[in-house]
């Protein structure tokens, strides 16, 4: 990877940073005449067809695929893009409209990438089964459960902080890119799963000797010499680490000195966890590891014996919400990026500065509150800027859709309770009609 950002608009060490810069060094996307990327504007169905060909390409070569001719009115053999439509024709990944077109500057939705990337870029791909809606908001009888199963169980999506996924939802680059990425590392090194942590920031503790990564929609708060990570449950409420709501999750990460130098199972020895506990002992990341979990809470304890013989523990608790899978399985993979620091390093960020979301929970500076108010406002009646506004919220909760809507498609209501703001959203024209304080659908 690049040492720093190749877009000036992709923040280096970004939650998608590592996907963009990827598929940037390999060709398969480009930027503006500026230089940008622009992240958050949507992509239409021609540009999506394009970028999942040359990463198809990437995987594969210059393979040879038995061409179809393609009839749709919308499509011309002089177009740049008529290649990549009539490859993925040939291969069935798309068959157009029920008036006979493609639309090829339409905008694609979550659900529609889902489709395409998977049957483009993953070998062997086949539907599975739906039995239970794999979010809050997809049906299992929705044409495109398959695909968001699929791509929920490979880990190439993640769900919302509700829970969601929002399928029809324009998707955005970057989202895109993501997608792209994801797909094309757990093919290339052939994975049953994405591991998320790949492109997490890591946190380098060096003073208590160690570093943790962890997800970009967790906070972390350092707590003197400890440090705590938490996913906060923001639709139920949670305003504080202290007590673990449904769908929340926390982690306290400790150092004892060990100052007798007892062996990790000695110093175990010398612990009471009750019969209900189910302790697992290994050696993880070359050094001596332990497990303790207890189901009934949710409670997993890990002990790193460290070189120094010191012991890192990482106290974790996760709620029993719709969100309680997903949240394990970051935990596994923060737990698992343990190890040892001795100091300051290239590419990690120091553990004992609070990060942004932190900070905001933390202080509660109206400043900032205020001025991202201002901001999204702003974007009221804006065509197409939806979406960027929804991407600056971390706490937007889908909580209405109007499925008839205003004549042009849905109507979907967001609440942002930091702000007090609801935002009443066109889905299809990804535009904020209008908005109100409070949580309210009534307009």
């Amino acid at each position: 990877m690049a040492a720093g950002s190749v877009f000036p608009d992709v923040a280096d060490h970004s939650e998608h940073s590592v996907a963009v810069e990827y598929l940037k060094l390999n060709n398969i996307i480009g930027g503006y005449p500026d230089g940008s990327f622009q992240p958050d504007k949507t992509i239409n169905r021609a540009e999506a067809l394009k970028i999942v060909f040359l990463a198809r390409k990437l995987l594969r070569g210059d393979e040879s695929i038995s061409l179809q001719k393609i009839n749709f009115p919308d499509v011309k053999a002089s177009d740049w893009y008529y290649p990549y439509v009539q490859k993925a024709f040939s291969l069935n990944v798309v068959q157009g409209y029920t008036d006979g077109s493609f639309k090829p500057a339409n905008e694609i939705t979550a659900s529609e990438s889902l489709k395409i990337i998977e049957k483009t870029l993953i070998t062997n791909f086949n539907e599975p089964a739906v039995s239970t809606s794999p979010y809050s908001d997809v049906s299992t009888s929705a044409w495109y459960a398959p695909y968001v199963e699929y791509a929920k169980n490979r880990q190439l999506i993640e769900g919302r902080s509700d829970n969601s996924y929002m399928p029809e939802r324009k998707m955005s680059r970057v989202e895109f890119a993501e997608a792209i990425f994801r797909a094309i590392y757990v093919e290339q090194n052939k994975l049953d799963k994405y591991p998320m942590s790949a492109g997490w920031n890591s946190c380098n503790n060096y003073n208590e000797g160690y570093k943790i990564k962890y997800p970009f929609t967790w906070e972390k708060v350092p707590a003197s010499d400890q440090m705590i990570f938490w996913k906060k449950d923001v639709p139920n409420g949670q305003v504080s680490f202290a007590r673990v709501y449904p769908n929340s999750a926390v982690i306290v990460v400790a150092r004892d000195e060990n100052s007798q130098k007892l062996t990790l199972d000695k110093y175990l020895s010398t612990l009471e966890y009750g019969q209900d506990a189910n302790k697992q002992v290994i050696t993880l990341n070359s050094m001596p590891y332990a497990s303790i979990y207890i189901e009934q809470t949710g409670l997993q304890d890990s002990y790193f014996q460290m070189p120094d013989g010191s012991i890192v523990i990482v106290y974790a608790q996760v709620g029993d919400g719709s969100l309680s899978a997903q949240l394990k399985e970051e935990i596994r993979y923060m737990i698992g990026s343990v190890r040892s620091s001795a100091g300051p390093e290239n590419g990690t960020e120091n553990c004992l500065i609070a990060s942004a979301a932190a900070t905001t929970t933390t202080s509660a500076t109206s400043g900032s509150t205020a001025d991202l108010k201002e901001q999204i406002l702003k974007m009221v009646l804006v065509n197409g800027k939806a979406t960027e506004a929804l991407s600056l919220l971390t706490d937007e909760q889908l909580f209405e859709t109007d499925s008839i809507g205003i004549g042009t498609g849905p109507v979907d209501y967001y609440f942002s309770a930091a702000l007090n703001l609801t935002l009443k959203i066109d889905r299809n024209a990804a535009t904020i009609l209008a908005s109100k304080e409070d949580k309210i659908s009534s307009f």
